[in-house]
């Protein structure tokens, strides 16, 4: 995906993928995600499956607003 295409997610609000589909996101690695509404990196997964399949489900601890967050695939 783009650095462009990346803005334009964060934009909308969606938090756009971070690193790669490897083995270790695969298994379980945790991946920092950032919230697209403040920017703080103090989040947690609320589900595995957000609005879609290619998307999960997070929450600002910050903030407090929920998001979701584009999976790499």
């Amino acid at each position: 995906m783009t650095e462009t295409g990346k803005a334009k997610l964060k934009a909308y609000g969606i938090a756009p993928p971070v690193g790669s589909a490897d083995k270790l996101s695969l298994l379980g690695e945790k991946t920092e995600v950032e919230c697209p509404h403040c920017g703080s990196t103090d989040t947690r997964l609320v589900s595995q499956f957000g609005s879609t399949a290619c998307k999960a489900l997070y929450q600002c601890k910050s903030c407090l607003e929920p998001f979701d967050y584009f999976k790499c695939h």
